[in-house]
């Protein structure tokens, strides 16, 4: 990893790409749409602006419904025989059905209280959604918030690689690889995977921060993050936290890191905080979850064996997912290789890199569902996002560096209190 960011001024083009992304997504992008789990979202964050309970639902409701009517009426465009009649009578119909099917339902799922205190449980997203919301009502106020997320995301990334020494044009390269990639796709989405992807994105560059000796300010950005993305889905932090923790720990054994195993120290603190606060407010454990999962959401009585049960799915879908993935190497090659690069040039982002990708794969497979697995496993990107920009780097110092005769010295065999450094 270089030493100190190389000259070039990256926000002027960083935001340029944003307006770029923006405007694209509000003329062209078409696959906005809200989920179930959008509709509840939006019905909390009703809720949060003073609305009673019937007229919150009725308000999510009612957005939802539209929503999938447009997304039906979309589909539907498709049909080389559909006339324009038909694509206005298919909407009318969409949305007369769902609201005539959830008027009266408490939820449009089910509103069993085990799977309520789901949702509940996850107060962040519809907290920072509620203004948006009251301001711009739910479809507006959704979509302006998925798209400050993603926007926001990218310039993270853009931030966290000119903090850890890359130069301008390899920032936005990030940027533009993480608005390019899935992680862009769920950012934008009506749901809490944008929020809990910065709150990642924001871990790592405290980590980085920590690693150039900018302490103070690493462990704050790293702590804010983990306890923002705590109270949108605490089951991420507590993963993302403990995975770094291990991550770091190796790291430090091995390049004999003091700086290494303080963030593992640190993260490792999170992870404590986040399992007592869970046992404390007796949030929704992984029991719950599972039998939601192999009960429908407890449409079903529940299941004895959970676990022997997600042993099996697990067996099932990775084997799945592997065929898949050699059939189109595109995610594996990619993820390989950046981990790769991470690795070896990247210094303190190898381990994290590492960390979010094992946190991408366990939230898979704490629910391996193929409909859910894009979305539960977006953050197995985060490490793509991180490497094309060293790879990039690479590339475009090798020319000089192949008529460098020097050998140079590895920066982990220098004491820190030799250099004016710290950890590459």
């Amino acid at each position: 990893m270089p030493r100190s960011a190389p000259p070039g001024r990256v926000w002027p083009t960083a935001l340029l790409v944003s307006v770029v992304y923006v405007l694209l997504q509000l003329t062209a992008g078409t696959s906005w749409t809200l989920y179930p789990d959008s509709y509840r979202y939006a019905r909390a964050a009703e809720e949060y602006t003073g609305a009673d309970r019937d007229q919150a639902h009725r308000t999510a409701l009612t957005a939802f419904c539209a929503s999938r009517a447009d997304a039906a009426a979309r589909s539907k465009a498709l049909d080389p025989l559909a006339s324009k009649k038909d694509l206005g009578a298919s909407r009318s119909a969409a949305r007369t059905t769902c609201m005539e099917r959830w008027r009266d339902a408490p939820d449009i799922t089910t509103g069993d209280p085990r799977y309520q205190s789901i949702f509940s449980s996850r107060p962040g997203y519809p907290l920072l959604l509620a203004p948006f919301v009251a301001a711009l009502g739910v479809l507006d106020g959704m979509r302006t918030l998925g798209l400050l997320l993603a926007v926001g995301g990218s310039l993270a990334v853009c931030g966290l690689l000119r903090t850890a020494g890359l130069s301008a044009a390899a920032a936005v390269t990030g940027q533009i690889a993480f608005l390019a990639t899935p992680l862009g796709r769920w950012s934008l989405q009506p749901l809490g995977e944008g929020l809990v992807t910065a709150c990642v994105v924001g871990a790592v560059w405290g980590g980085v921060l920590v690693a150039r000796n900018r302490r103070a300010a690493g462990i704050a950005l790293f702590v804010g993050s983990m306890a923002l993305c705590s109270v949108t889905r605490y089951s991420t932090a507590l993963v993302v936290t403990a995975t770094i923790a291990v991550a770091m720990c190796v790291s430090g054994a091995l390049r004999r890191s003091r700086t290494d195993l303080l963030l593992a120290g640190v993260s490792a603190g999170c992870s404590g905080a986040v399992a007592v606060a869970m046992k404390l407010l007796a949030l929704p454990s992984s029991e719950v979850t599972l039998q939601d999962t192999f009960t429908r959401h407890f449409r079903s009585p529940d299941v004895p064996d959970p676990w022997a049960r997600l042993v099996d799915l697990n067996l099932t879908y990775w084997a799945h997912w592997l065929a898949e993935q050699i059939a189109m190497p595109l995610f594996l090659a990619a993820a390989a290789f950046s981990l790769w690069v991470l690795l070896r040039r990247g210094g303190v982002l190898g381990p994290l890199a590492c960390a979010v990708v094992l946190t991408g794969a366990a939230q898979v497979a704490a629910h391996p569902l193929v409909q859910e697995a894009d979305r539960l496993g977006v953050l197995m990107w985060v490490p793509v996002t991180l490497g094309i920009p060293l790879i990039t780097e690479a590339v475009r110092d090798f020319p000089s560096r192949a008529f460098d005769r020097t050998v140079p010295v590895p920066a982990s065999t220098v004491e820190p209190s030799r250099a004016n450094t710290t950890d590459p």
